[in-house]
């Protein structure tokens, strides 16, 4: 069984890209201005879900939020692996 996410939130990026398997998202939205792309994904780990929202401009992750409910919003300026996580993503998509 994969590792859960602490409590806190501290490292879910990290944790879910090491257990991958247990990772499912869906993409619920999808908005396209100009070179911008928009996603919303409802997102599914062990003891957690929420919503990875991203935009992409020039292939390129410039914002991004993954709400998990565990009382604290990863974002690209608080956890680095985030980026790495929304490349997965989209990869995987």
């Amino acid at each position: 069984m994969a590792k859960p996410i602490p409590a806190s939130g501290a490292g879910a990026a990290r944790v879910i890209l090491k257990n991958k398997e247990d990772f499912h998202f869906d993409l619920r939205k999808k908005e396209v201005n100009g070179n911008k792309t928009s996603y919303l994904y409802d997102v599914f780990y062990v003891n957690a879900t929420g919503t990875l929202n991203m935009a992409v401009e020039n292939d390129q992750v410039v914002i991004a939020a993954l709400n998990l409910g565990l009382g604290k919003v990863i974002t690209l300026t608080n956890d680095e692996n985030l980026k790495k996580l929304c490349r997965y993503v989209l990869d995987q998509a």
